[in-house]
């Protein structure tokens, strides 16, 4: 077995300062373009770094998980764009993470609430009760073969992080 990391991470602040953009659309807000670089350092500091990531193709998700990437030197190609993770409901979130590559040790998810609070749930087994504000960060290990094989079970809760923590 090898032992794995799953990283999922809610989107960080979001605009609605203009209320004729779609959801779909919206940019992130000046605390947002703030907090997703200060993440992406606690990541680089914590030296956990993914090395697949799947995202929300939403433009706040989008910008937030490019800011990581810019912050901490990741290779854009590393990331995958999955519209069910805007569109979908949380259990995507986990068929996600089942179909990255066993050459990961390392992925991550950024997506929305609620379906980012619904997964962080399901792999905590429910330990975990926290709300998961913008840009926060949560960590499980897994001991799995292959990503298509992990289950909720398999996961233990290592830690959660949110940009109010670090400031």
């Amino acid at each position: 077995m090898k032992n794995r990391k799953i990283l999922v991470m809610r989107h960080a602040k979001s605009s609605w300062s203009d209320s004729d953009l779609k959801d779909f659309d919206r940019p992130l807000n000046k605390r947002g373009e703030k907090d997703a670089p200060r993440m992406g350092r606690y990541l680089a500091e914590a030296g956990i770094l993914p090395e697949q990531i799947v995202a929300s193709p939403a433009t706040r998700a989008k910008a937030t998980i490019l800011a990581v990437a810019d912050t901490v030197k990741l290779e854009p190609s590393i990331i995958k764009w999955n519209e069910d993770l805007y569109f979908g409901s949380s259990g995507a979130y986990l068929e996600a993470i089942q179909g990255c590559s066993d050459l990961a040790n390392v992925v991550m998810t950024i997506g929305h609430n609620p379906m980012t609070e619904r997964l962080i749930y399901a792999l905590s087994a429910d330990s975990f009760n926290d709300t998961v504000p913008t840009a926060a960060i949560a960590c499980f290990s897994a001991d799995v073969d292959s990503w298509s094989d992990l289950k909720p079970e398999d996961c233990t809760f290592e830690w959660f992080v949110k940009p109010k923590d670090l400031k």
